[in-house]
């Protein structure tokens, strides 16, 4: 793992630890303000780590001086709480609220990451990547389906219902998505609404929480290409965050260059996220014939069988907009 990005990752679990005790010790302040008898029993629970050691130190009957002093501590903390009710304040105000009730905002659980900090390692990992992507991000109503209007498929079929229907499909992806929806792949020519829906999921997903990665293919396999080759400095692990991200958004399929090392790494991608169970959406201006002729069987295979095929039809609608605004 990247220390750079690991140690960023453990600076927001530990400013979330900070925080939460700074809040606690807040709301002590207020209580012993509002209540005055409060400081004597904080003082006496603050004393009880300094008593155990005594009780250790001097010998004796250890064991039932231990027990006795347990048993006054939880009656000291029964009175608190009791306190603090009569007096118009939740029973645990001053408890520690860590942000994380499995690790209390250390970051690890018996030994291990705790789910917390993996979570902000994918976060500061996938910023720093999509930091380099520059990208609007659109909205499901900035889509118009009045450039749709009037045209016809090669088959005769209504464009605009289809393109009604590809509207409808992206929005109940990305509401109902949970990092294990149905893999997608948007094809059609430029200019048909691809990158537009494309974003708004992304948009739309990331208001969510969850973490998405959205980049040409050459620019993400190119990134791959110069880590995996040493030609360029990187702090982060490109090919580890296209593989983990709740969703990847690949864009533009086909414009990369024809190599056997992004023919392997694609064919990765595409089938260790198949395997994982997370979702893809790959966009492409190939056709079908086109796809065949310029991948192998196993990507081909892949991308037909597993993903839902949402089909793009229409004009230019760049060039529509700069003819007639909607």
């Amino acid at each position: 793992m990247n220390e750079v990005i690991f140690q960023e990752a453990m600076k927001i679990i530990q400013s979330r630890r900070f925080k939460a005790i700074a809040e606690q010790e807040a709301r002590t302040l207020e209580v012993n303000s509002k209540i005055p008898d409060f400081a004597s029993i904080n003082q006496q629970l603050a004393q009880t780590s300094i008593k155990i050691l005594g009780i250790i130190q001097n010998g004796g009957n250890k064991e039932e001086k231990l027990e006795s002093l347990k048993r006054d501590n939880l009656a000291a903390q029964e009175f608190a709480r009791n306190l603090l009710k009569e007096n118009g304040f939740p029973a645990d105000y001053l408890d520690i609220h860590y942000t994380c009730g499995v690790c209390n905002d250390t970051g690890y659980d018996k030994g291990h990451y705790c789910d917390c900090l993996r979570s902000a390692i994918a976060s500061v990992g996938i910023a720093k990547l999509r930091k380099d992507t520059q990208l609007q991000l659109y909205s499901f109503d900035q889509f118009s389906l009045e450039y749709y209007q009037g045209k016809l498929t090669p088959e005769g079929k209504d464009v605009q219902k289809i393109m009604k229907s590809d509207l409808e499909m992206c929005m109940n992806f990305a509401r109902t998505f949970q990092g294990h929806s149905q893999s997608m792949l948007f094809y059609g020519r430029a200019g048909l609404g691809k990158t537009h829906l494309s974003l708004s999921i992304a948009k739309a997903v990331l208001e969510q929480g969850y973490e998405v990665v959205y980049d040409s293919v050459v620019n993400l396999l190119g990134k791959v290409e110069q880590e995996h080759f040493g030609k360029a400095e990187s702090e982060i692990d490109t090919l580890s965050l296209l593989l983990e991200a709740d969703l990847l958004i690949l864009d533009d399929l086909g414009t990369e260059f024809s190599s056997s090392f992004n023919v392997s790494t694609l064919y990765n991608i595409i089938n260790t996220r198949l395997n994982r169970g997370l979702s893809t959406i790959v966009s492409t201006n190939l056709t079908f014939p086109e796809i065949k002729e310029r991948y192998a069987e196993r990507i081909v295979s892949r991308l037909f069988a597993s993903y839902l095929i949402v089909p793009f039809y229409g004009s230019d609608i760049r060039l529509m907009k700069k003819e007639k605004p909607i």
